[in-house]
């Protein structure tokens, strides 16, 4: 039996590739460790990297080799296959029609059943004929366009991923998942400290199981929750063990937690090298191109359409803007991720075009960025907030003919630039 193991980086899974039929036990164990059979690729492949997939390979290849096929050539190949599929429901679709117009070519145009003549039977027939081979005509060009609709749906998910927000995102997800296992890691090297104490009484260790959660005994027939330390130390098992049995038990436990964290921590330092690598080579997201300034601004999905928010605070992965309901009400930050950001200006570059006068309708939140530095004057500032509530602001004059990237300013944008704290409307207007 000739067996070969892969592991991809890109979709984080395992492949085993086998150029013979595996026997039964084997088999069972792949089906319970969580492998699966992709018949189109004849390999079996496991969702996700976990340490006990990993040795299984180990005992039955020996190694676990590099993936040699991407993630876009795999979607690609994937792509071609749904391709020949839509086209053999598209010529299906087609002889059902055929089929139906052969039918029919031999009824005269108009002509009904003839209730009592001998050619009702068949007129009926055919009737029924024709109208089954108009629905699964139908129904073979709704499936030849699905299948076209998963082929392209294959390559953009596959390009999607390499996209460097998403990168960005997972890598995130990453650190996350690693600092999780270093603090169960942390927290077992703590219990192992606790249950080493020199001449540790049963007082002691019982306080201790009231924080641990780990296990003395295996389940069992009679035990389906198995025995925990608590259990142990309260005398609720037969016969009861001593202090120094019970700490063996537990520091024996939490050193297996730290050998099983410790295979995962290698495994996210591999997969994080991989992304900041691949990252890096396509040049970063927008906040490592240009980095983010108090002053300068981005655009992001609290933005207002087609404009530019001014970056009130730049944070470890995230900036700091101003957004607002558009109901007159006070302004109020947003916390956006740097991944979320798709536009970025540093400060210099914002104070260049003001000083050009390429900002039209700036206010606290933001400004809209002219497209070309030719175009009319810059825009008169907005109204200043009224001393009463009672008052209506009014409303903000903005020459015509000022271009944004979008196009001229529209009425709703120039409603976004009046909505200044304290002042009241007749009503607001979101963008």
């Amino acid at each position: 039996m000739d067996l070969s193991a892969t592991y991809s980086p890109e979709d984080n899974k395992l492949r085993l590739y086998s150029t013979t039929r595996l026997d039964s036990e084997t088999y069972s164990r792949l089906k319970a460790t969580g492998f699966s059979w992709a018949p189109r690729q004849q390999l079996f492949v496991a969702p996700m990297w976990t340490p006990k997939r990993a040795d299984l390979l180990m005992e039955l290849c020996g190694e676990i080799g590099d993936e040699d096929t991407s993630l876009v050539k795999r979607a690609e190949e994937r792509a071609e296959r749904f391709d020949h599929y839509s086209e053999n429901r598209a010529k299906d679709a087609e002889q059902a029609r055929k089929k139906v117009d052969s039918i029919a070519e031999n009824i005269p145009f108009g002509q009904p059943i003839l209730v009592g003549h001998h050619s009702e039977k068949r007129a009926r027939k055919d009737a029924q004929r024709i109208g089954e081979g108009m629905r699964k005509s139908i129904k073979m060009w709704d499936t030849s366009n699905y299948w076209t609709d998963r082929a392209e749906a294959a390559i953009h998910t596959a390009k999607y991923k390499e996209r460097p927000d998403v990168r960005a995102r997972r890598i995130r997800k990453i650190e996350a998942d690693q600092r999780k296992m270093q603090r169960n890691q942390s927290e077992a090297e703590r219990f192992i400290k606790a249950w080493s104490k020199p001449g540790l009484t049963m007082e002691e260790a019982a306080n201790i199981a009231s924080y641990d959660h780990s296990r003395f005994a295996s389940p069992t027939e009679g035990r389906p929750g198995g025995i925990s330390l608590w259990d142990a130390t309260q005398g609720r098992c037969d016969p009861q063990p001593k202090v120094e049995e019970i700490a063996a038990k537990a520091v024996q436990s939490h050193e297996k937690i730290i050998t099983w964290a410790d295979r995962w921590l290698k495994h996210y330092d591999h997969r994080l090298s991989y992304e900041r690598a691949m990252l890096k080579a396509d040049g970063g997201i927008e906040a490592d191109k240009n980095a983010p300034q108090v002053g300068g601004a981005c655009k992001c999905w609290a933005s207002p359409r087609g404009g530019w928010s001014l970056i009130q605070k730049v944070n470890k992965v995230s900036v700091t803007v101003l957004d607002n309901w558009g109901n007159g009400g006070k302004d109020f930050t947003r916390t956006i991720p740097f991944d979320k950001l798709t536009a970025m200006m540093s400060r210099a570059e914002v104070e260049t075009a003001r000083e050009a006068g390429l900002l039209a309708g700036e206010c606290r939140r933001g400004f809209f960025l002219r497209a070309k530095p030719d175009q009319t004057e810059a825009v008169s500032e907005a109204a200043q907030p009224v001393q009463e509530a009672t008052e209506v602001a009014q409303p903000l004059t903005i020459p015509s003919g000022i271009q944004t990237p979008r196009g001229p300013i529209t009425h709703s944008q120039q409603e976004f630039f009046k909505r200044q704290p304290g002042q009241l409307h007749k009503r607001g207007m979101g963008l």
